[in-house]
């Protein structure tokens, strides 16, 4: 960065949603005093039986990631010549407007210098205008933007090690092994040992060996 110079936030548009293929950037006029990124944990609960006193809850999967900014805008001379209205307008074509390429809002990335913030796509848009000329023309205005984090599904995967109960593992036995271990590691439950003991045709599953290759299938 040159000496002197203020390090802006600055808003980048892709039409992949691997962020490949970038097609327009957008520097904000002022940096925002703050931004949220908040993120969420699903969890399903067991009914409690009658006269407990807590339930057992248990992880679903990750949920929604939102990125929360307002962006502002100032026409009044003072830092820009360029009306309120180009400058939304610059913004709202690169994150809001439908792109005919790919059918839909692009995707997007946010950066501060070069330090990397959030991607997703835009989830919400909502403009406030707090100063007009005489004729009615916006001369300030502020935008609140709220961000969904969106990644490939490949990447996803890879993320999460495909390590889900609804996909099929197979796993070698190792010292130590023993199949509702197994089952628990990969299901979150042992009690679908005797399933696994069925669709691998295991008799008795206890009598599984170090270096057995057990097959999990999907569960419903």
């Amino acid at each position: 960065m040159e000496s002197g110079k203020l390090t802006k936030m600055k808003v980048i548009g892709y039409e992949k949603p691997d962020y490949s293929e970038e097609i327009g950037e957008y520097e904000v006029l002022v940096n925002p005093d703050n931004y949220k990124n908040r993120a969420e944990l699903n969890y399903t609960t067991n009914a409690s039986p009658i006269g407990t006193s807590a339930e057992t809850v248990k992880f679903r999967g990750a949920g929604s990631n939102v990125f929360e900014i307002n962006f502002f805008f100032d026409g009044t001379g003072v830092m820009t010549q360029e009306k309120v209205d180009n400058q939304i307008s610059k913004l709202k074509k690169l994150i809001f407007s439908y792109n005919g390429d790919i059918h839909e809002p692009n995707y997007v990335k946010i950066f501060w210098g070069t330090q990397f913030l959030f991607q997703g796509r835009l989830k919400s848009w909502q403009p406030s205008y707090t100063m007009m000329d005489p004729e009615g023309t916006p001369l300030r205005a502020e935008i609140a933007c709220t961000f969904i984090y969106s990644i490939t599904p490949k990447k996803k995967a890879l993320l999460e090690n495909r390590n889900s109960s609804d996909l099929t593992h197979v796993r070698e036995v190792k010292a130590g092994d023993h199949l509702p271990g197994m089952c628990y590691k990969i299901y979150g439950d042992s009690k679908y040992y005797l399933q696994v003991a069925r669709f691998n045709g295991i008799s008795d599953f206890r009598s599984i060996l170090p270096g057995d290759q057990i097959t999990f299938p999907p569960l419903n």
